[in-house]
């Protein structure tokens, strides 16, 4: 066995992660085209990423074998892909959708609180280690695990990224929100990295024999590197994800025309 070998051989193409591919690429199609070419472009990237992170050789590796990728999978689905399909979204489609039922619904679930404890709450149940082990273990939990990553992430990231502008919160607002989120994320890294149990470890139970050999022997991923590096990436690049949204954010923030200045040009 050889990373190649693992690169072209352990593709899993589940059921459920073709069915939310095909889904959201419907609704592309016919509820979404009106949208820009930009946003397109930025809806079929969430979608791509998704396939790619539940259907790869990553995803393989991060359900049977590896926390540390299982880690990166996760953050992948909550915090990069729903930006993605959110920034493609075409606003008029939100504001035609609209109806009163829906709002009273929408007016509660993206609400700000209700969204961040819906991003925090992801993170922080599917790492409990009771959980993460069911999870591992049940095809089943382990489908409700991808959709409530899209969906809470999804909800989460809403009052930062919503397709219509009065619905967003302003600029500083949009900072404070995902900074916040970043010092959650932190705090859970940290509790990972520095964790002597291995609590996580119990849960990842591949059989091939020749994986296991190129992760432990060639690639020297033991036990304690392999959680605390799954703790690292929950703490460091989770955390450059906020910030670099942040550091979007803010620019185009400033970016926009001082109204004193308007006022003086008039």
């Amino acid at each position: 066995m050889n990373a190649r070998e693992l690169l072209t051989d352990y593709w899993h193409f589940s059921p459920l992660s073709i069915v939310i591919a095909l889904s959201l690429l419907a609704f592309q199609v016919f509820l979404n085209r009106r949208a820009s070419a930009g946003k397109q472009v930025l809806f079929s990237t969430g979608i791509l990423l998704m396939l790619l992170t539940t259907v790869s050789p990553l995803a393989y590796l991060g359900r049977y074998y590896l926390f540390s990728v299982h880690m990166l999978n996760h953050i992948v689905l909550l915090l990069v892909v729903p930006p993605l399909l959110l920034s493609g979204l075409d606003g008029g489609l939100v504001l035609r959708l609209k109806s009163a039922p829906f709002k009273k619904a929408g007016d509660v679930i993206f609400s700000t609180p209700v969204a961040w404890l819906a991003g925090m709450g992801a993170m922080y149940f599917w790492h409990i280690p009771s959980v993460f082990g069911a999870m591992k273990n049940s095809e089943v939990l382990h489908g409700v695990h991808i959709v409530s990553l899209l969906v809470l992430g999804l909800i989460f990231i809403w009052p930062v990224y919503a397709p219509v502008p009065w619905k967003r919160l302003g600029g500083l607002q949009s900072a404070l929100y995902l900074f916040i989120a970043c010092v959650g994320c932190t705090i859970l890294g940290i509790l990972i990295t520095f964790d002597p149990a291995l609590v996580y470890l119990h849960g990842f139970q591949g059989d091939n024999a020749a994986i296991w050999g190129l992760l432990r022997n060639t690639w020297g991923i033991r036990p304690a590197i392999d959680q605390q590096a799954g703790g690292l990436i929950m703490w460091v690049p989770a955390c450059m994800i906020y910030l670099t949204n942040i550091m979007l954010i803010l620019a185009g923030f400033y970016r926009q025309p001082d109204e004193s200045d308007h006022l003086e040009k008039t």
